[in-house]
């Protein structure tokens, strides 16, 4: 709507977000379908959850959403808003950087004040403005454990709070961008079938690994489930099993006395030196250097 907020690029170490309300809205019964709530400017970083849908939606800038039990709102400074009854829900405002001198104790959604700097990172930019997470009963914990910290505060809650929105900052990331996870993202029918893929991976990590193999569980030709698979995993079929591979390597280097060598067999690579080759060439170290660094005796 015309609002010009500073810009500033934020990496994911500067994040430290602090709670500046925690509500709970279930006053529902009192607002007749179709009831519009005040509109307004979103001035910081807002999470809500819907614990109560009947028909309601939401206006966010210039699109109208339809909101169901379990959908999460995400949103953000400068952004405009206004919902329609009936719903509950808990709502959360946070400043992401702990650096708008807010006072929690007089904070109010529908104040007039300064707006939050927008944060360009790429973690809060791909969390969506609205979707569900297939665990709503976690996603509902979540809301609600800082809900309850809010309102009974003790000696370590300003730490308890910063702990909590990180952790539900990561749960809705990794929500929005996990296709197995996320019911939003429109994977296609096959959708079982690459679920079986990867489980086949998984399972069979140590022995050869073919492009054939995949296909025929999928029932795909190899061209097609090549595509497939990128599409809707985010990456090709070969650097997904590269990273099951190292990550794989490196819980057996960090928790096993296992030889290289036989760290290098059970996660299926040709031979040791080329092991040792991929490992350094992905994570700057070799596995001795990482079995060094994060394994202790």
């Amino acid at each position: 709507m015309g609002i010009q907020l500073k810009r500033v690029k934020v990496t994911d170490e500067e994040i430290s977000p602090k709670v500046l309300t925690a509500a709970l809205f279930s006053q529902v019964e009192q607002m007749p379908k179709g009831y519009a709530l005040k509109e307004r400017y979103v001035y910081d970083y807002e999470f809500e959850y819907i614990l109560y849908s009947d028909g309601a939606s939401m206006i966010i800038d210039d699109k109208h959403y339809e909101l169901k039990e379990g959908d999460v709102i995400y949103r953000k400074p400068g952004q405009y808003t206004q919902g329609f009854m009936p719903y509950s829900c808990y709502l959360i405002a946070v400043d992401m950087l702990n650096n708008t001198r807010k006072n929690p104790n007089k904070y109010y959604v529908y104040n007039n004040q300064n707006f939050q700097n927008y944060c360009e990172n790429d973690i809060l930019e791909k969390i969506p403005q609205i979707f569900q997470p297939l665990n709503k009963e976690k996603t509902k914990y979540l809301f609600e454990s800082i809900f309850k910290e809010f309102i009974t505060p003790t000696e370590i809650s300003d730490l308890s709070l910063k702990t909590k929105i990180l952790n539900l900052i990561c749960y809705l990331y990794q929500n929005s961008t996990d296709p197995f996870k996320n019911n939003t993202i429109p994977m296609s029918h096959h959708f079982e079938s690459l679920k079986e893929v990867i489980k086949y991976i998984e399972d069979n990590i140590d022995k050869k690994l073919l492009l054939s193999d995949f296909s025929k569980i999928a029932n795909l030709s190899p061209s097609h489930f090549h595509k497939v698979f990128t599409k809707n995993i985010g990456m090709t079929p070969h650097d997904f099993i590269l990273k099951v591979k190292l990550n794989k390597a490196k819980k057996l280097l960090a928790e096993t006395c296992h030889p290289v060598s036989e760290i290098s067999r059970q996660c299926g690579f040709e031979n040791t030196p080329y092991f040792c080759h991929i490992f350094k060439k992905h994570t700057n170290t070799t596995p001795l250097e990482f079995r060094k660094k994060h394994r202790y005796v």
